[in-house]
Parts: structure tokens; sequence; C-alpha cells
């Protein structure tokens, strides 16, 4: 068990899944909807004594900053590009930054909105040591990555760090799959792969954990929200702490695979 590592990250940013479809929502109530969020799962990950890594959008920084601060404290802050919605020229340095400033640490990090398609050149040219962009599945409409490695390997100076995927099949593991897989068979799935590969990277979004009744979204997005998604992540992680070490991906970088 030892040298099992699990990596469990979080995508912080300004909830504007609702605009996908339709539906409109101020930027204001997009901040409050992931800060509500992030405030009940980074509770339920501290009860566990556990270290996650927070993927944040610098717009979210920038209008959480006692928040983020707090959190850098006791986990990693990396960047999640400037805003999840738009991508400028120059945002992956002034992503990080901003977030540098607002933390007084260095942002060594980076998931791409979405998890799309990013040149890595960029990100070493930015200023990055590694990377959590890849999605190694083939999703319609989403992702074609099944020539893609399932576990970590090194690009030129940057650590790509894929989401999990079991082996062979490749099942998903990440948030969408884990609200739509029964509960029994996605925590065999995660074990499995864990032993396998001695990792496991599982991502979430701060929202998740909120009421969504009130939005128009479909239902495999909306299911297993709030309360039931706390409890389904309290029971994952009730067996994971038996499965392996928890750390976040910086010290994963640094420490493991350098």
């Amino acid at each position: 068990m030892a040298d099992r590592y699990i990596l469990l990250s979080l995508d912080v940013e300004e909830f504007d899944l609702p605009k996908e479809y339709g539906i409109e929502i101020s930027d204001d109530d997009a901040i409050n909807k992931s800060t509500e969020g992030l405030l009940k799962v980074i509770a339920l990950i501290e009860s566990f004594n556990i270290q996650c890594t927070c993927f944040i959008t610098a717009y979210f920084a920038e209008n959480n900053k006692k928040l983020i601060n707090t959190i850098s404290q006791r986990h990693e802050i990396a960047s999640h590009g400037y805003y999840h919605s738009k991508n400028l020229e120059g945002d992956l340095i002034k992503s990080k930054t901003t977030i540098e400033e607002i933390i007084s640490k260095k942002v060594i990090g980076y998931r791409q909105p979405r998890l799309s398609k990013i040149e890595l050149h960029r990100l070493i040219e930015a200023g990055y040591s590694y990377d959590s962009s890849i999605n190694p599945i083939w999703l319609p409409k989403r992702y074609n990555n099944l020539s893609k490695a399932r576990v970590p390997f090194k690009n030129d100076h940057l650590w790509v760090l894929p989401i999990s995927a079991s082996p062979i099949i490749r099942y998903p593991l990440f948030w969408l799959s884990f609200k739509n897989t029964p509960e029994s068979l996605y925590q065999m799935i995660a074990k499995w792969t864990l032993r396998q590969d001695k990792y496991l990277n599982i991502y979430f979004h701060p929202w998740e954990f909120t009421d969504l009744s009130e939005f128009n979204l479909p239902f495999y997005i909306k299911k297993h929200s709030g309360i039931e998604m706390l409890q389904r992540l309290e029971d994952l992680l009730n067996i994971l702490k038996n499965e392996g070490t928890f750390m976040t991906n910086a010290h994963y970088v640094n420490k493991i695979l350098n």
C-alpha cells in the first residue's frame, strides 16, 4: 500500500456550466455557487486529514482571496486558467502570476478547463512543471484520447499526470462517471486501477456538492448532487484511505517522480 498514490483534486471555477445549456447565471451567482460547494467539500476532505490539489481559475481566486489563501496553507493551489469559459493569449502566464500573488507561493501545476487540448510546450514556456489535462478515454463529442498514456509520463521538462481510467477497458473515473456509475462498481474499479497502476488521479467540482435542482441541467449532471454527492465522496474516501497514500500533485511530482 505504501507505494500506491492517490491524487485527489478539485477544479475550482466560476459555475458557468448553465451557460452551456442556454441558462443565464450572473457572475456573482456563479462565484457564490462554487464558493458554497468549495467550503463543504474542503471541510469533508480535511475531516480525513488528507490533502488535495485545487486547480483554480484566477478569476475565482481574485473574487475569493481570503478563502484561497486559507486553503493554500494546507492544500496545493494550481492554475485552471484565468477564466473557465474563455482562453485568451497570455492567460497561461497571467493566471499563474495572479494566483501566485494571492497565495504568496509558487504555482507549478496546470489543468486546462474542460480538459481540452493544450500544447505542452506552451506550458513549459509559461513556467509550469506539470500538466493534468489529459483524460485518456473516448467520450463522444468530448475526448478521443485512447492512444494517450494512462499513467504519468514526462514530455521534455514537463510531467503529465493523466486523469485515471481503468486498465484494459479504460473505464473512466472522472467526476461524471462517479455520478453515474453504481457506487459499489465505481469503488471496485477505482481500487482495481490503484492496485494495478499504483496511481489514482480523480477530480471533482465544488458546485457538484451543492443543490442543483433549480437549474434545468441534464439529469446525468444533476444526479447525486449536494448532500448525496458529499456522502458518496465520504464513502469513497473511507475505502481509499486503506488502499494508498493521499498527496498533492506537486508532492507526487517533486518527491515520487523526480
